[in-house]
Formats: structure tokens, sequence, C-alpha cells
């Protein structure tokens, strides 16, 4: 239910599959023996196959569960619409669309870790993906949305960072804005996931989006614990 949990547990998957290439390529190579050679070819494999279709890697629990985010993310959206898909991970935002509308989506990404990235890349060779901070944003999309951006607590005021993001989304759309949020914790989850996870307060923030944006849609029909906000223009 939340993108980006434990954000330095999923480098360490990313770096891991480099890392075990490297040792066991050494190896290999040290005591010249066809067999662990072998070895040092099939195990990265497997981890890339890991990197590339586990939805843990963009921080959900399954492929159900992202497209069902997905799927009310986008709902006033039609594929002729340019979209900017901030804290895009793997992009898998990008195959969802291409799969749900058999078209070429007028679609970029943008992400601080450039190893998800990377990942994006080699999953979607036809994506368009940058390393860039959202807060930096400079060009114009219809259509700004973010899926669970927020969800994790990677500074102390997550709430002032979540207005400033959603502020600068604003302001680089054409149409509107859409990004979903934690209402609650999910179930059977442990007390120290409960420590990096950030809930949020639906009737306080509809509050504030309405004072600050005017053109405001709540959408919390589709999950228990989540939330989606759409900002028009």
């Amino acid at each position: 239910m939340f993108k980006n949990l434990f954000s330095s547990k999923k480098e360490q998957l990313i770096y891991k599959s480099t890392q075990i290439q490297e040792e066991l390529t050494i190896d290999a190579i040290q005591s010249n023996q066809e067999t662990q050679l072998t070895e040092s070819i099939a195990e990265p494999v497997t981890n890339t196959d890991y990197l590339l279709t586990a939805p843990e890697i963009n921080g959900w629990g399954s492929t159900q569960e992202q497209e069902m985010l997905f799927s009310a993310l986008l709902l006033f959206y039609s594929p002729e619409m340019s979209i900017l898909d901030a804290g895009c991970g793997r992009a898998d935002l990008f195959g969802y669309l291409t799969k749900t509308f058999n078209v070429e989506i007028p679609y970029k990404g943008i992400d601080y870790n450039s190893n998800l990235l990377q990942i994006a890349k080699e999953k979607y060779p036809t994506v368009n993906v940058e390393a860039m901070d959202l807060l930096n944003l400079s060009e114009k999309s219809d259509w700004v949305v973010a899926s669970g951006l927020f969800n994790v607590k990677e500074y102390d005021d997550m709430e002032s960072y979540a207005r400033q993001c959603i502020d600068a989304m604003y302001k680089s759309s054409n149409v509107g804005i859409a990004f979903n949020m934690l209402t609650g914790y999910p179930d059977n989850i442990s007390e120290e996931d409960k420590a990096v996870l950030v809930p949020y307060d639906i009737s306080n923030w509809l509050d504030y989006l309405i004072k600050t944006y005017t053109k405001v849609i709540c959408r919390t029909d589709y999950m228990l614990n989540d939330v989606t906000f759409f900002i028009l223009k």
C-alpha cells in the first residue's frame, strides 16, 4: 500500500545483483572452474528478474494493489493527454497506461533514484524517464501525478514537504494533478514498519487543499487506508 518503503533496503537490493555478479565472476576466474563461471552467470539473472517484476521494488504488496492505486489515480485521465509521473520509481505506471489504453502514451517519469530509473529503462525500453527533484520541475504537462510519494517518512516535516511538492505539481500542470496518501496503517504491519510510514488526516487535508486550490475532489472508494486527491485547474 505504500511506495518507497525502506528506500535504503531497495537500494541494497539493486546493488546486490551487481555485487553478486562481480564476486562470483572473480571467484570463477581465480579458480578457473567452469561450474563456478556458470553460477556467476545464472545468479544475477534471477536477481535481475526480481528487480524487473517484483511489486515490492516499488514498495507495493502486490501487482493487484499497485494497479488498483494506478486506476484510482487516473480517474480523469485520457490517453491523448501528457502525463508526468513524479517519483516514478520503476515507471510501472507507464506499463499500466500502455497496457490499459494500448496506444503510445505521452508519458514522462522523474525520480531522484537513478538506480531505479536504470531498472525502468531495462523493463520499458521506450520509456521517457529522468533523474530530477520534483521541486526543481520547470516543464509543464497536462497531468502531474504521484503515487505513494508521501507515504514514507523521508523528512522530519512530511506535511510541509508534501505541500511543497503538491504546489510544484500544480504549477507544472495544465489540466490538473492527482496524488494519493495513506490514511491509516495496513493490516498486520509491525511497529518497526509503522515508524517509517506517514498516515494523513483526510479532513484536514481536504480543508487545506480547498482553501488553497479551490477545485478539489477526494476519492476513498477503492482501498482501505488510502485516499486520492485530485486538484483541477
